[in-house]
């Protein structure tokens, strides 16, 4: 990515991070989608008590309490889902679960919450639900630039393979051509 942002308001700065992240990743957000992943990353900024809930439990408690407190809790769940299988992938060994795990769950509390809302945003959970990989996708970008950090290739096969992303795909091919022109060719005698 590699742009200097000098745009002025912090919306306009995470917009232009995340159209930077998405074209890295070749992916095409739509408004919609576009602006509900800046304003999750700016929600959740500072949010030093997001890696202290557990997920599961609050995926079980949503689904069983009713109304908006039922929503907001499913919400919450795919919104955490979805900050730690882009930006902290690598916390699901900690965790002792698999990548999958965040994925699934994730995509699992947004469809539930189409399932629940007012028609006016069936459609708008349906696309995360959906679209889920792609956004973790761009999320990855953004920590890989931001952070100087590389996802390690376990990680990046596992996110290939399993959830078919193509932002992993695209980083093992790089991985694998810079690879073969650093390995030494045997020499005959």
């Amino acid at each position: 990515m590699g742009v200097i942002i000098t745009d002025k308001t912090a919306t306009a700065m995470w917009q232009t991070l995340v159209h930077n992240a998405s074209e890295v990743c070749h992916q095409d957000l739509d408004e919609e989608l576009e602006s509900y992943l800046v304003f999750l990353l700016m929600r959740h900024l500072g949010d030093t008590n997001l890696a202290a809930q557990a997920i599961a439990p609050s995926y079980l408690q949503g689904m069983q309490s009713q109304g908006h407190s039922g929503l907001a809790q499913l919400q919450q769940v795919a919104d955490q889902c979805l900050l730690f299988s882009g930006l902290y992938p690598l916390r699901s060994r900690r965790r002792l679960v698999k990548a999958q795990y965040y994925i699934d769950m994730g995509r699992s509390a947004y469809m539930q919450v189409a399932e629940r809302v007012r028609q006016v945003y069936v459609e708008l959970y349906e696309n995360l639900s959906q679209r889920f990989v792609e956004m973790m996708d761009i999320l990855q970008a953004i920590r890989c630039d931001k952070q100087n950090a590389a996802l390690d290739s376990l990680l990046l096969i596992e996110n290939w393979h399993e959830s078919h992303s193509e932002f992993a795909r695209q980083l093992l091919e790089q991985r694998f051509d810079q690879a073969s022109l650093h390995t030494p060719h045997p020499s005959k005698h």
